[in-house]
């Protein structure tokens, strides 16, 4: 393609055209501009429809926002298959390939809807490949029960999903979202035979309630490392495991972290998605500001961190279970954002104590290949690292059958080290 007028006038038709665009885009009225190289064209909507295109228009042509970038970034973005760090505009400017000036707030307002833009761009280039639809399964094994998790004195009302029989798995869903991002592990007949999978909602997520004392709507209840460690091994105690392996994503990367330096004993092994030391970024009032609407903000951003080649109920599926009360994701992301900024965390982890894997996502500009892999340097040669190619932030929720021969190769070796253990004892 060659990102000049003529495409861009092709563009506009197509997102005109587009049902996905006029639905989730009917409530913007406003302009924003799009900078390449020399070229620079303004777009000017009105209920989810461009109605003019200006090219060129000087400084005071009206614009909320600007987003900058060289003609050859633009090319990239709108490639049926993009590659990594270019598949998504809040992808770009994470990973510094665009820039951003402006109304910042207008931005988040239509995350989604300039998502849905790109999306349809791309079939002007031709046919994305996009992983079939999970089979729908006849029936579910899956049963949700209540445990009661006490904490620092304070008693939690914690829901989860369980499957399977054998060595237990605790299953720790990323921040602001809920357990159903284990939907496919809980439905795997097979692992299900050698594996208990056990997948919670922290306090205040999906089916938990806040805790019981304190005021969830009047104070913020910031995720912090000693909180939920202690939660964590309280959970397991609750439901009587015997040292389980954890398995965690995006905070829960985090989480697998912080657990293999205060607790390595409780568990048999610690997997990590999409966590590092440090992480930075992300703990801001955007996600509970008034003017925007986080509930269809979200799926904007998740589209910009999972990889662009996942199946289209997938997809569906990820951009709603990010459901949980905006106040929520801001707590978490405190942990995320401020808590677990210290760099020398990792060098007081004695990777000796227990196995610990942790794994990229090609696709995840919020937790980037190079920066696990620096976290796993730091803490010692004995962490497995790995790049998980064609996923994103989301293995386990993306493309279950893509991450799925990653995911047996992990247990069976955390089992082998376990039986080592043993023998050495």
């Amino acid at each position: 393609m060659n990102f000049d007028k003529t495409w861009v006038d092709k563009w506009i038709e197509a997102v005109n055209q587009e049902p996905n665009c006029r639905h989730n885009g009917r409530h913007f009225d406003g302009s924003f501009s799009i900078n390449a190289d020399a070229a620079r064209f303004t777009f000017h909507v009105r209920a989810g429809k461009i109605e003019r295109l200006v090219e060129d228009g000087g400084p005071l042509e009206p614009s909320a926002f600007t987003l900058t970038a060289p003609k050859p970034v633009w090319e990239k973005l709108f490639a049926p298959d993009p590659e990594p760090m270019f598949h998504a505009i809040f992808a770009a400017i994470g990973s510094g390939n665009m820039t951003v000036e402006g109304d910042i707030q207008t931005l988040f307002q239509q995350m989604l809807t300039l998502s849905d833009w790109v999306i349809a761009g791309r079939a002007l280039n031709g046919t994305s490949t996009l992983a079939a639809d999970p089979a729908w399964p006849d029936s579910y094994q899956a049963v949700g029960r209540y445990v009661n998790v006490e904490v620092d004195g304070v008693k939690h009302k914690v829901f989860y999903f369980e499957a399977g029989d054998g060595i237990p798995v605790l299953c720790q869903h990323t921040a602001g979202n809920e357990n159903r991002q284990w939907r496919h592990l809980l439905e795997d007949r097979e692992l299900t035979q050698k594996y208990r999978f056990i997948a919670y909602d922290l306090p205040s997520h999906g089916k938990s309630d806040p805790p019981s004392s304190g005021d969830f709507f009047n104070k913020d209840l910031l995720l912090k490392s000693d909180w939920i460690t202690k939660f964590v091994v309280a959970l397991s105690a609750a439901l009587e495991l015997d040292r389980p392996i954890f398995l965690g994503c995006s905070i829960g990367g985090v989480i697998a972290c912080h657990l293999a330096e205060k607790y390595p004993e409780q568990f048999r092994g610690l997997v990590g998605m999409a966590g590092a030391i440090p992480t930075h970024g992300f703990f801001h009032d955007w996600w509970i500001n008034p003017n925007v609407n986080a509930a269809m903000m979200l799926p904007g951003v998740i589209d910009s961190v999972m990889a662009p080649g996942i199946s289209k109920r997938d997809r569906e599926i990820n951009r709603m279970c990010q459901s949980t009360h905006p106040k929520t994701m801001r707590n978490d992301l405190y942990f995320w954002g401020e808590e677990n900024a210290d760099p020398q965390r990792a060098e007081r982890i004695d990777p000796s104590k227990v196995p610990l894997y942790l794994y990229a996502g090609e696709y995840d500009f919020t937790c980037p290949p190079e920066l696990i892999e620096q976290t796993a340097k730091s803490i010692g040669p004995e962490v497995h690292f790995e790049v998980l190619s064609g996923l994103g932030h989301f293995p386990m929720s993306e493309n279950y059958a893509l991450f799925r021969p990653t995911l047996v190769k992990t247990l069976a070796a955390i089992g082998d080290a376990e039986l080592s253990r043993e023998a050495a004892e």
